[in-house]
């Protein structure tokens, strides 16, 4: 079945937000062959079922740009976040809400065509206007939340908190640097997520979190060497698991195309394995974008707890003050998706840049970032375990790409710097 897309506005793909680890270090992440998804709502299907399939590029007037083989996610209409009064209208055109929304600078040709960079298709929104950098001054600190006072010191009503350890020019950090960051997030957050085991990262961590009181959410990078970072969490951790919240098995891997569920569920088992000879019972889990937990279920039903990233900014319909309830709107979507209702879910990043391209009505700034996270706080209030927030500081080794708007550098909340980095 061919489908009439166009190449400007409201191109619809998974999310491919670089998280966790430095392109300088020991797992490059490489860029996937194909394409992202393209996501549809689709009122003929009753699951989320990805496929390939023809797409018709066209223009304004509706003159052929040409025709390619995309990445299609179908999705059943039931799972937008604002259905439709006219559930045609979803089932017929793609629809505006999305992860990401692709924006090409009006300078730049479509991919199958140079004629008029403005194209749409019929029946869509009028195209969004070429992106704009919004330049804000960056904050030297990580604030508090709105309803928190300097002295209010219970970690376990507080939410999480992400963390890299690299340095601007992409070197590792010191155990003084990471202590420094850890003083900084204390008293302010329960547990904090890191992504791998390269830079000797878990001991250094494991110490600083031990100083500080706090928990730690680990991770096995690369799940082709799952044993190896596995052993080196049981080494960094030195027996004491009552420090350990989570093991995330891989990143985001299904989104980006890098590995396959089954593979995927299978390291996930062997490090579990792993763990569980070592003494550690808690949770073990793999973390994908919500898009990849819609198509593929197996991810959450086969971890021990479904962990989800969503980020409200990738919407470009959905303004920083709706985040909280787009996030709502996104748990009770992926609760409905997977087996058994009573699974925990926990968003295991959310967020909202303070620099970057605008996306739609998503536009990063400080103002904006505080009323998204002041949203997400306000309504996971009674649950702040469940949210973890990207990130603790600017990832200023990441590089600048206009996939991501410009803003992968500047998640950091309050715009805060590692004190390593000023």
């Amino acid at each position: 079945m061919a489908r009439l897309a166009t190449w400007f506005a409201f191109s619809l793909v998974l999310g491919r937000f670089a998280a966790g680890q430095s392109a300088g270090k020991h797992y490059v992440r490489e860029h996937t062959q194909h394409g992202p998804d393209i996501i549809v709502y689709d009122s003929s299907i009753t699951t989320a079922t990805r496929v390939r399939e023809v797409i018709h590029w066209v223009n304004k007037a509706g003159e052929a740009l040409g025709i390619a083989t995309e990445n299609v996610l179908l999705l059943p209409t039931s799972l937008a976040l604002e259905a439709a009064s006219n559930e045609s209208e979803i089932a017929t055109g793609m629809t505006s809400y999305c992860t990401q929304t692709l924006i090409s600078p009006s300078s730049e040709n479509p991919p199958l065509g140079n004629d008029d960079s403005s194209a749409t298709s019929a029946g869509l929104p009028a195209p969004i206007a070429a992106p704009t950098i919004a330049v804000v001054p960056v904050a030297q600190s990580i604030g508090l939340p709105s309803n928190v006072s300097e002295n209010q010191g219970d970690g376990s009503k507080w939410f999480g908190v992400s963390y890299t350890p690299y340095r601007a020019d992409q070197s590792c950090k010191s155990q003084q640097d990471v202590d420094d960051d850890f003083k900084r997030m204390a008293g302010l957050y329960a547990v904090v997520r890191v992504y791998g085991t390269d830079c000797d990262q878990v001991p250094l961590l494991y110490s600083a979190a031990k100083r500080h009181g706090m928990k730690l959410f680990l991770g096995v990078w690369n799940p082709s060497s799952g044993q190896d970072e596995a052993n080196k969490i049981i080494a960094g951790v030195n027996g004491d698991w009552n420090i350990v919240h989570t093991v995330s098995v891989g990143n985001e891997l299904i989104n980006n195309g890098e590995t396959s569920p089954e593979d995927l569920i299978r390291s996930m088992g062997m490090v579990r394995s792993v763990l569980r000879a070592a003494g550690y019972n808690g949770p073990v889990v793999t973390v994908d974008t919500f898009t990849a937990a819609l198509a593929h279920p197996e991810l959450c039903n086969e971890s021990d707890y479904c962990a989800i990233n969503a980020h409200p900014f990738f919407d470009g319909t959905i303004s920083a003050t709706q985040s909280g309830t787009w996030l709502q709107k996104t748990v009770s979507n992926i609760r409905s998706n997977i087996s058994g209702n009573n699974k925990k879910i926990v968003i295991t990043e959310t967020g909202w840049p303070t620099k970057g391209a605008t996306n739609g009505v998503a536009v990063p700034s400080l103002q904006n970032q505080k009323a998204a996270l002041d949203s997400i706080r306000e309504k996971f209030a009674s649950n702040s375990g469940d949210i973890i927030l990207f990130s603790a500081f600017n990832d200023l080794w990441k590089k600048k790409d206009m996939i991501t708007f410009n803003a992968d550098q500047f998640w950091g909340i309050d715009g805060a710097i590692s004190t390593c980095d000023q």
